[in-house]
């Protein structure tokens, strides 16, 4: 038997519409906000994450990434980090990510390839999905593509930070 392909008419939207097809649409809660971390690798991604941090989100956590440190007292044990809160105060890095689903790091061009090294280890460590975003400006990126390639499980170049609110949402952070 051969099947036939009927073209889609112009009205397949409005018959979609219909309470007769509205039996088969999948009815399923929204799904629950995740228990984000959204980090800022460098001083100018810091200002985009800090004016991403004042708009209304479902959950997260926005921070800056301040200094590299060495756990166990400097006995060249796995590195950890200090990191800015959007109140001012200083979190490690370990500590934050307790209980993180995902984290994504925003990266300009000065995005620190120490940074980057650290977060991407501490979160394949903890098996927490990683993302980085990569906003392109005046200055050429390689060199940030090329420190978060390595660390970061999905790596996206966006022209425009006005780019990231739809990505993050998508992330249901």
């Amino acid at each position: 038997m051969i099947m036939q392909r009927q073209p889609t008419l112009l009205n397949g939207c409005a018959m979609a519409a219909t309470a007769a097809e509205a039996r088969f649409r999948i009815d399923h809660p929204e799904p629950k906000a995740r228990n984000s971390r959204i980090i800022a690798l460098d001083e100018h991604a810091a200002a985009i994450v800090r004016r991403l941090g004042h708009q209304q989100w479902r959950g997260g956590h926005f921070l800056v990434f301040d200094d590299a440190v060495l756990a166990g007292g400097g006995n060249g044990l796995a590195a950890d980090a200090t990191l800015r809160a959007s109140d001012g105060s200083v979190v490690l890095l370990s500590d934050e990510l307790d209980g993180a689903d995902v984290v994504v790091v925003i990266a300009t061009a000065q995005a620190s390839a120490t940074a980057a090294s650290i977060i991407g280890d501490a979160c394949a460590l903890r098996r927490i999905m990683s993302a980085g975003l990569v906003v392109t400006g005046a200055a050429p990126v390689d060199d940030a593509v090329s420190a978060l390639r390595p660390n970061a499980m999905v790596l996206l170049v966006l022209a425009d930070e006005n780019d990231i609110p739809p990505i993050l949402t998508a992330l249901r952070v």
